[in-house]
C-alpha cells in the first residue's frame, strides 16, 4: 500500500521529507487558468523529485454545474480535455470525482434526473480518461457535505451500472464515518479504485488511540482485495511532527491486517 497526502503542488518537498509516497493535489493547480509554460515547469520539477502527484482531487469547480438546468456538458468536456492530459503528464493515475459543488442536486430538481446527468457526464469523459491512462474515482461525500452520492454503495452502484473502462469508486473513511456506513459495503465494492483516510469523527490525522477502528477499515480493504493507494485527506496540527508517527502507525496497522 502506498500512502500519500492531499496537498498543493507547493507541498511536494515537505511531503517527500515527511515520508509520503506521493501527493494528491487539487485539479485547479493544473486548470485552464494555468499557462502551458507553468505546466511545463511543474513537469520538470516532478522529474527531479522521487515522488509525484499520482492522484488529483477537486476535479470540477463548483461554478461548473454537472446537475440541474445550468448543466453544460460541452463546457465540462472542454475543461476535462484540458486538465486530464496535464494530470497524466505529471504522473497521475487517478482523478477523484468528489466535486460536491458541481454535482449537488439543485433544490426542487428531480434527484433521479441529477443522477442521470452525472452518469451522462461520466460516460462522456470516459474516452478522455482512457486516452490519458487515468481512472476517474467516484467519491461518496457525506450527506452534510453533499446531497447526492453519499455512500460507497451508491458510488459503486453507479460505477457498476455504467461499466466504463476508466471509471471506478472511492472509499473515504471520514465520509463513511459521518454517515455511519458499514464496512460490509466496502468489502462488496469491487469497483473500488482509490481510498482516502482521516479520523472518521474529527477528520484529524490518524494516530494510535484516537478512538477510530482503523484495523477494521484495513481488514475490509484487504477483504475487498484493494491494496494500491491511500491518501491522507485530513487536518494536521503540525505536519512535520505528526506525519512520521502517523505513517508508521498506518503502515504497521496495514501489515497487521493481512
Amino acid at each position: 500500500m502506498k500512502f500519500g497526502i492531499c496537498c498543493g503542488m507547493d507541498g511536494i518537498q515537505e511531503a517527500q521529507d515527511a515520508g509520503f509516497d506521493y501527493i494528491e493535489p487539487p485539479v485547479r493547480s493544473i486548470g485552464p487558468a494555468v499557462e502551458d509554460s507553468e505546466i511545463a515547469e511543474l513537469i520538470e520539477k516532478m522529474d527531479m523529485l522521487p515522488i509525484r502527484p499520482e492522484a488529483f482531487n477537486c476535479f470540477i469547480p463548483g461554478k461548473m454545474k454537472i446537475t440541474g438546468p445550468e448543466s453544460d456538458l460541452q463546457s465540462l468536456m472542454n475543461y476535462v480535455e484540458t486538465v486530464l492530459p496535464r494530470a497524466s503528464a505529471m504522473g497521475a493515475q487517478r482523478v477523484v470525482f468528489g466535486s460536491g459543488g458541481a454535482r449537488a442536486c439543485p433544490e426542487s430538481f428531480p434527484h433521479q434526473k441529477a443522477i442521470e446527468q452525472i452518469e451522462e457526464f461520466l460516460s462522456a469523459i470516459n474516452p478522455i480518461a482512457a486516452s490519458n491512462d487515468i481512472l476517474i474515482a467516484i467519491e461518496p461525500l457525506c450527506s452534510k457535505d453533499c446531497n447526492i452520492i453519499n455512500l460507497v454503495k451508491e458510488a459503486h452502484a453507479i460505477a457498476k451500472k455504467l461499466a466504463l473502462s476508466n471509471t471506478g469508486s472511492l472509499a473515504d473513511l471520514y465520509h463513511m464515518g459521518q454517515d455511519q456506513e458499514p464496512y460490509e459495503n466496502l468489502i462488496e465494492a469491487d469497483t473500488l479504485q482509490h481510498v482516502h483516510i482521516a479520523n472518521p469523527v474529527t477528520r484529524k490525522c490518524p494516530l494510535p488511540d484516537d478512538g477510530a477502528d482503523y484495523p477494521g477499515f484495513f481488514k475490509a480493504l484487504r477483504s475487498n482485495g484493494y491494496s494500491t493507494r491511500m491518501s491522507l485527506e485530513c487536518e494536521w496540527d503540525d505536519l512535520t511532527q505528526q506525519a512520521p508517527e502517523c505513517l508508521d502507525f498506518l503502515r504497521s496497522v496495514w501489515e497487521a491486517s493481512s
